[in-house]
């Protein structure tokens, strides 16, 4: 079994909690922003972590640690922030819905790993948000083509390689 994680269109304000964690910045002002209107949602422009789902994860696991209570967002409202609200910041009108004429940009995330194993099918966006990994990413579709099928990529053979090759070619 799968989740699928799909998004939609507006404006908002990004936020990147594992890279304000990296470099020590603080935690960001989501609740804030929230309260003053702006819709948020989630990126990720770390050199370190590279995972949606941690952003999620760490956008309301930051905001514990700072008031000491816990239930500032729900899941859905992190995936939300991860999905729709992250497409409607790109201003990407034909995006964010699984329909004719849309993007169809989606990934499915497995809920059958070592980490998402287990929960009841009605609790799969918290077992997403508060237990998978990008590890756990199955599929991804990127306007209605499959880059990613069964956890690998489909035209890149060995992705690991080809980002050090990349990496090394901007070096010189």
């Amino acid at each position: 079994a799968d989740i699928a994680l799909v998004g939609s269109t507006g404006t908002g304000t990004c936020m990147c909690p594992t890279t304000e964690r990296d470099l020590a910045d603080g935690i960001g002002p989501a609740v804030a922003l929230q309260r003053a209107g702006s819709p948020l949602s989630l990126g990720s422009d770390s050199h370190a972590v590279i995972d949606l789902l941690e952003e999620a994860r760490a956008m309301e696991l930051d905001e514990r640690l700072r008031s000491r209570t816990r239930g500032h967002w729900t899941a859905a409202a992190l995936l939300r922030a991860a999905t729709a609200d992250g497409h409607a910041a790109l201003g990407w009108d034909g995006a964010g819905r699984l329909e004719p004429g849309a993007l169809a940009d989606f990934t499915t995330i497995a809920l059958d790993s070592v980490r998402t194993a287990g929960p009841q099918p009605r609790l799969a966006a918290e077992t997403a948000v508060f237990a998978a990994s990008a590890a756990d990413v199955r599929h991804t579709v990127v306007g209605g083509r499959q880059v990613v099928r069964d956890g690998q990529h489909a035209t890149v053979p060995d992705v690991p390689q080809a980002l050090a090759d990349s990496i090394a070619a901007l070096r010189g």
